[in-house]
């Protein structure tokens, strides 16, 4: 499948200056100490204002995908659904109205939304998810251990359930701390983007634990003052997740009409730590760093115990 947009929301100020003669000017006039208001104003593209903050709808996205699934309906005690989606999702802005927008929105050039295009927040290349549900084949009513009193209040009517999802990581920006907006003078989010010098995959691990690299810092650097960075928006991609969940369940019934219910249900069953993105901040403290500061996408196992009775 596929789709094809148009006309979304991209963020902008649109009295940014993005001249690169007159952004080499500021950054000479800033090593002198001699930027100020009475050169920046006459070089913006309307003199008499400020930041003009705001949103054109210009923007555009493509998404391709191909969807794979595999259902069981239930049968001898045991359901189950799994699906597979191999996908790629671009576009040059995130406009997903004033809700969860997966991820900071990011912009360096405020009147050029092709110099933004690249990889989605929303972007998932692989995502394995499914569901499961399993009636174990003991006691009354089943296929084994079904004569028995005793053995059916024991092993009798137990069910085990869970859902799993296993998927890429989503992408992320590298941004500059301290970055050019004096020399640009734009506002709404406006980000400086570093310029790609090395490989970041350059001599990290693998699967980096926490606490370590997850790329290579040194293949960044600061752009060139009154310059933009040329790094592609959401150019890397943070850990993958994976989490599955259980639940065990137990029935009892007294007669035909009261029955008891008990349950045990485990969030993170695994307890599979799913980090979030590392620091993206070139000069940051944490820059390219997974820590506590960045933290989990996950939290750590949980689990409830419950009853029930029915009647």
């Amino acid at each position: 499948m596929g789709s094809k947009a148009s006309n979304l929301q991209y963020p902008t100020d649109i009295n940014q200056v993005t001249n690169p003669g007159t952004l080499a000017t500021f950054a000479a006039a800033n090593t002198a100490g001699t930027l100020n208001s009475a050169l920046i104003q006459p070089n913006r593209p309307f003199q008499d204002w400020g930041n003009l903050g705001g949103d054109n709808y210009i923007g555009i996205s493509r998404y391709n995908a191909l969807q794979t699934a595999i259902n069981k309906h239930f049968s001898n005690g045991l359901l189950f659904s799994v699906n597979y989606v191999w996908s790629h999702f671009l576009d040059d802005q995130d406009s997903a109205g004033w809700g969860n927008r997966a991820g900071t929105q990011f912009w360096q050039i405020g009147n050029n939304p092709a110099a933004n295009y690249g990889n989605s927040n929303f972007d998932i290349p692989n995502a394995f998810k499914g569901y499961a549900s399993y009636d174990l084949p003991f006691g009354r009513g089943r296929s084994y251990l079904s004569g028995n009193r005793v053995e059916d209040a024991v092993v009798g009517g137990w069910r085990v359930s869970g859902t799993f999802i296993a998927q890429s990581g989503v992408p992320f920006t590298i941004t500059t701390n301290g970055n050019n907006n004096s020399f640009s003078q734009c506002g709404n989010g406006c980000s400086w983007y570093p310029n790609v010098v090395g490989n970041p995959f350059s001599g990290v691990p693998a699967a980096p634990p926490a606490e370590i690299g997850y790329f290579n810092p040194a293949a960044y650097a600061s752009a060139t003052p009154g310059t933009f960075g040329n790094e592609v928006r959401n150019s890397l991609r943070g850990p993958n997740l994976k989490v599955v969940n259980l639940s065990m369940a137990k029935d009892f019934h007294f007669g035909e009409r009261v029955a008891l219910q008990i349950r045990g249900d485990f969030v993170n069953a695994l307890n599979h730590p799913s980090f979030n993105p590392p620091g993206n901040s070139l000069g940051g403290s944490n820059f390219g760093v997974l820590d506590n500061a960045t933290g989990v996408a996950v939290a750590p196992r949980s689990g409830q115990l419950s009853a029930r009775v029915t009647f």
